[in-house]
């Protein structure tokens, strides 16, 4: 009984003691990011979703190029689509930064806040597209015109981005092609 009473209180001990430690803050990189390659998935996974966001502008611009009339759904659709893409960019990229301020980077940290430049440029640019789209959807040129500086401003971010992947040896890394993945048989 009393080995009982002492297990029980040696448990409820360690539970409150671990209450009591102060957590790490989650900016901080722990110490098996690097082992794990959470620089590689930030770097390409940002990648993945900035190429997105370049995609799905580059249809929107190319469907403005073709409509008489704009069709109020694709224009959500595609606002939904590129917002998605560019912030998930910007988380991707707030990961990269971490891992470059634990490595007291200053080079690519400069280079990150570039990078973010051209994004938040991005974002002005296809809330001007979007806006237009609202007001005055009978101006298709002056909206494609916003979506056209969208794609210049993502196309900085990509090749500013392919500098930084490429200073880190991350730019020739192999990308998963159709028919990689293998099916459980």
């Amino acid at each position: 009984m009393i080995k009982t009473l002492s297990t029980v209180a040696a448990c409820c001990l360690l539970m409150s003691s671990a209450l009591l430690v102060p957590e790490v803050a989650s900016a901080q990189r722990d110490a098996g990011a690097k082992a794990r390659g959470d620089l590689t998935f930030y770097a390409r996974s940002g990648g993945s979703h900035m190429n997105a966001a370049h995609a799905h502008a580059s249809h929107y611009h190319g469907y403005l190029g073709r409509t008489e009339t704009i069709s109020p759904r694709i224009v959500r659709m595609s606002g939904s689509a590129i917002n998605h893409h560019i912030d998930h960019t910007q988380q991707h990229l707030e990961g990269l930064r971490e891992h470059f301020e634990a490595a007291d980077d200053k080079q690519s940290l400069a280079e990150v806040d570039a990078i973010e430049k051209h994004l938040a440029e991005a974002k002005h640019h296809h809330a001007t597209a979007e806006s237009k789209a609202r007001t005055t959807p009978e101006d298709i040129a002056s909206i494609q015109e916003s979506v056209n500086e969208l794609r210049v401003s993502l196309d900085k971010a990509i090749a500013a981005y392919g500098a930084l992947l490429a200073k880190h040896d991350l730019a020739d890394e192999p990308v998963v092609k159709p028919g990689d993945a293998k099916a459980k048989e």
